[in-house]
């Protein structure tokens, strides 16, 4: 009880960004996805799907890490009373972004027209997430709630207007946009404008590298979808997705406990307060797997059985559940520790690690989806993460051993 009570705001935190966040995977995951999947061929289905994934990547890198950026600096900004530089950061990516992705879609074969509108949609959703930084840099979690409901409502929108129209273009438009004009509203980017302070070169030189640590994460996160698609189509796309829609459920942990973590890593001054977060998050890593683990087995199959049924008596998306499941739990437990280690590491460090595990996910996926399908493409991310996991704990003990020595 005493341990409840003494950490009774940091659970608090966990809870609301937990429902926050989870409102987002509902609107996608148990929501638009599934229904989609019931009214649409499965090519449109898998170009959703890749369209998703593009999107995933680009703004978690981007927008995300931006966010994530700020709450690592915020200290430095505050010790300095100066305020500035990522409005200024913010509005500059557009363009670039925009370079990026615009080419990609026109190379998927997406038309001109539904192209500008999905390159739009991202740039909405960079704002968004980077506008999540600001509730959690002041723990009001109960903001990203509010935007996440609206983020909700706008996907009821968006798929009565997709029954009418059978444009797929919009199905993301809409929740976005909603979502961007409450972040303008309720957080500081207008009121930062376009300032640019001393600390904006360390800042940047910190988001480029986050970003790219960022970049092969999510990259290997979604990787599946890249590789899935021209190996086996789109009906394996759709197969694998369903499968694993309850392990990107899972995220409502992972995503929300993240965020608090780092959040208060980052308003953490005091030596001792840093000795126990990194002490806790050792303790937590193998309880994390197991329970992440074993939850996600039965709700992968239940995830089957309400919202994919055509794929339960299907024995190569029964032969998935396994290897997603052992690789949902080592995941979990992997985001959790980066948490501390964006904090605590050396930046370095953080992505020649994921070099490391870029190169090895890259070898065995090819390899393994080779000779054994997409079962052999869950083990071989199975494996991938593990290794990330036991690189990221070997970090974790380097740090807590230089904080003991302090």
């Amino acid at each position: 009880m005493n341990f409840i009570k003494r950490y009774k705001s940091f659970f608090s935190d966990i809870v609301l960004n937990m429902i926050g966040f989870g409102i987002y995977i509902v609107s996608q995951q148990i929501i638009l996805l599934p229904i989609l999947n019931k009214i649409v061929e499965e090519n449109i289905y898998a170009s959703i799907v890749l369209y998703i994934s593009i999107l995933n990547v680009v703004c978690n890198t981007t927008g995300g890490e931006l966010g994530n950026v700020r709450l690592v600096r915020d200290s430095d900004y505050k010790a300095k009373n100066i305020i500035g530089d990522f409005t200024r950061i913010l509005v500059v990516l557009s363009p670039i972004v925009s370079i990026i992705v615009f080419p990609i879609f026109i190379y998927l074969k997406y038309s001109i027209l539904g192209s500008l509108i999905f390159t739009v949609t991202i740039l909405f959703a960079n704002v968004r997430l980077y506008a999540t930084c600001y509730y959690r840099l002041r723990q009001t979690y109960g903001k990203v709630i509010i935007q996440n409901i609206l983020y909700l409502i706008g996907v009821a929108i968006s798929l009565g207007i997709f029954a009418l129209t059978k444009n797929m273009y919009i199905l993301l438009l809409i929740p976005e946009l909603l979502s961007i004009v409450y972040a303008l509203k309720n957080s500081d980017i207008l009121e930062m404008k376009f300032t640019k302070t001393k600390e904006m070169t360390v800042t940047v030189k910190k988001f480029l590298q986050l970003g790219f640590v960022s970049f092969l994460t999510n990259l290997m996160d979604y990787f599946d979808r890249f590789l899935i698609y021209p190996m086996f189509g789109a009906a394996a796309i759709a197969m694998y997705y369903a499968v694993n829609s309850m392990a990107k459920v899972t995220s409502l942990i992972t995503n929300p406990m993240s965020n608090v973590i780092l959040s208060w890593v980052s308003n953490a001054n005091e030596a001792g307060s840093k000795s126990k977060i990194l002490k806790m998050t050792l303790i937590a890593n193998i309880p994390v797997i197991i329970i992440v683990t074993f939850i996600t087995m039965p709700c992968s199959y239940a995830a089957l059985w309400i919202l994919y049924h055509e794929y339960v008596y299907v024995g190569e998306a029964l032969s998935l559940i396994i290897p997603i499941s052992i690789t949902t739990g080592f995941g979990t437990a992997a985001a959790l520790v980066k948490s501390v280690l964006l904090k605590f590491s050396n930046t370095n460090k953080l992505v020649f690690t994921y070099i490391i595990y870029f190169i090895i996910f890259m070898g065995l996926g090819y390899f393994f989806s080779k000779i054994s399908g997409l079962q052999g493409f869950a083990i071989a991310n199975l494996i991938s993460r593990i290794i990330l996991w036991g690189l990221f704990i070997i970090l974790l003990l380097s740090s807590k051993k230089k904080e003991i020595e302090k």
